[in-house]
């Protein structure tokens, strides 16, 4: 018999800092909530109607294939759009989704904050937001997910455009909740 090696971990690609932000159900949400587990995060704004809604119902997907993964997989959606994206704003987008509050967490808070944590803490790039009426152009964010480790350490970027993408983050959530 042949055997094959296992796949290498993903590499680790940098570290997310501590954040402190508010989730749907208006109740704070942040780095210490997320130390210890496997999670995926996402960059969406509810005003969006090119790349988000199709990002939204790709990481539903990954919350039917996870969602008995008695680890507690975290799925964590950030509002680029913060100024509209009220909590309540987001509990009604959630809900499109069917998102379980439980694993699934849509956060806002203040711009500064989110820019520190997505652009900074996530390596994504993000927009400028106005009140212009033209959302769409001004507000870009990065249309991949992320994979981020027990120890918040950076492990994956994932592009939404891809029809695998779903199969290779699962492929490797399975590899990291395995590490010791």
């Amino acid at each position: 018999a042949v055997f094959t090696d296992p796949p290498e971990p993903p590499p680790v690609l940098g570290t997310v800092p501590e954040f402190n932000l508010t989730d749907q159900s208006n109740q704070p949400y942040g780095s210490d909530d997320l130390l210890g587990k496997v999670w995926v995060a996402n960059f969406i704004f509810t005003r969006c109607e090119t790349v988000c809604p199709l990002f939204s119902a790709e990481m539903a997907k990954l919350q039917k294939r996870t969602d008995n993964a008695s680890v507690g997989i975290q799925l964590v959606s950030f509002s680029v759009d913060p100024e509209h994206d009220t909590p309540a704003v987001l509990k009604e987008y959630a809900r499109r989704y069917s998102a379980n509050p439980w694993y699934w967490h849509f956060l806002t808070g203040p711009i500064r904050d989110i820019r520190e944590t997505v652009t900074d803490g996530l390596k994504t790039a993000m927009g400028e937001s106005s009140s212009a009426a033209t959302i769409q152009e001004t507000l870009f964010h990065g249309s991949h997910f992320v994979l981020i480790d027990r120890q918040m350490q950076i492990r994956g970027f994932y592009r939404v455009e891809e029809t695998d993408t779903v199969h290779r983050l699962i492929a490797d959530i399975k590899q990291l909740i395995n590490e010791r």
